[in-house]
C-alpha cells in the first residue's frame, strides 16, 4: 500500500536542553537506570534535523507533551518543562510539530491560565496530564478545572492512564477511573494514553462506552500490544484508538504497526485519520 503519512499524538521534546529537563528528576534517573540499562532511548537532534526524520519516515505531524511530573520521592516536580522554551523549538513549523499544555492538578491558577494562553498564543491544539506522582485520579475536583478549560477552547484532554514506569503509584492510572469524568464532562474529548496497561480492558470498555473517551498506543511497541487491544483496534475500536510513539522511535513504531496483520484501511485510521479528526488537524 501507498506510504501513509503518520500522526504521533505522544511524542517528547527531542532537542538535548529540553531532554535534559526530561531525564532530571529522581524517579525519571532510576528509570533510565533500571529500565533502560543507563541508555538514552530518545532521540536528541535539532528541529531541522527531527524534521528531516519526519519526512525520512514518512510523518505528517508530531504532538509535542510537556507534562509536568510531579516526584514521589521528592515531593516537588520531576519534570517541569517551560511552555515559552518547548515552543521556541517547534515555532518555525507550526504545521508540523504541534504542542498539548501541560497541566498540574496542584497548581490549578497558573496551569489553567497557561493552557489559555499556549492555546491562543501558541496555537497548541490539546492538554496532556500526568497526575500519577500526585496521586491524583482523572475523577478527583482538582482536575475540573483542566476540563472545564478545556471544554471552553474546544480541545481535547490526554492523559496517561495504565501503570506508572517511573517509581510512581501506579493506582491513579486505573481507567475506571475516567467513567465518571466522561459522564460529567460529555464535550470533553478524552485520549487516554499508553494502552491502560495493565488494565487494557478497562480502557478498552471505556473507549466503547464513551462517545467522547479514545486511547493511544503510546509507549508500548506494536509487536507487544496486548491481545485485547489489538482485538478492539482492528474490530470495532478501529474509529477510537490513535498512533502514538512516546519517543520510542518514529521509524520503529511506525513500521512495527504497518507490519501488523489488520486491513490497510485500518492501518491509515490508526495511523492518520483517528488523529486528524479528533484533534481537528
Amino acid at each position: 500500500m501507498e506510504d501513509i503519512k503518520a500522526v504521533d499524538v505522544m511524542h517528547y521534546p527531542f532537542t538535548p536542553k529540553l531532554q535534559e529537563i526530561f531525564w532530571s528528576g529522581h524517579e525519571l534517573k532510576m528509570m533510565m537506570q533500571n529500565i533502560f540499562k543507563g541508555h538514552n532511548p530518545m532521540l536528541q537532534c535539532s528541529t531541522e534535523e527531527f524534521i528531516a526524520l519526519m519526512d525520512e519516515t514518512g510523518y505528517d505531524k508530531v504532538l509535542i507533551s510537556m507534562p509536568k511530573i510531579y516526584s514521589w520521592k521528592e515531593k516537588k516536580l520531576a519534570m517541569d518543562y517551560n511552555i515559552d522554551e518547548v515552543f521556541e523549538t517547534m515555532k518555525e513549523y507550526p504545521d508540523r510539530l504541534i504542542g498539548l499544555a501541560p497541566y498540574d492538578p496542584l497548581n490549578i491558577a497558573k496551569s489553567v491560565a497557561d493552557i489559555e494562553r499556549s492555546v491562543k498564543e501558541y496555537g497548541f491544539k490539546g492538554v496532556y496530564s500526568h497526575t500519577l506522582g500526585q496521586d491524583i485520579t482523572p475523577d478527583d475536583r482538582r482536575m475540573y478545572p483542566c476540563y472545564s478549560k478545556c471544554v471552553e477552547l474546544g480541545i481535547p484532554l490526554q492523559l496517561q492512564v495504565g501503570h506508572s514506569l517511573e517509581l510512581l503509584p501506579s493506582e491513579p492510572g486505573r481507567p475506571i477511573y475516567l467513567d465518571r469524568v466522561a459522564l460529567e464532562f460529555p464535550d470533553l474529548t478524552i485520549i487516554a494514553s499508553h494502552t491502560g496497561w495493565p488494565w487494557c480492558e478497562e480502557l478498552v470498555a471505556m473507549a466503547w462506552k464513551h462517545p467522547n473517551v479514545y486511547m493511544d498506543i503510546s509507549a508500548h511497541l506494536p509487536k507487544y500490544l496486548d491481545k485485547s487491544v489489538v482485538t478492539f483496534m482492528t474490530t470495532r475500536g478501529q474509529n477510537k484508538v490513535l498512533f502514538g510513539t512516546n519517543s520510542l522511535g518514529l521509524k520503529l513504531c511506525k513500521g512495527q504497526l504497518m507490519e501488523m496483520e489488520m486491513k490497510d484501511e485500518v492501518k491509515i485510521k490508526i495511523l492518520r485519520e483517528n488523529a486528524m479528526r479528533v484533534y481537528k488537524l
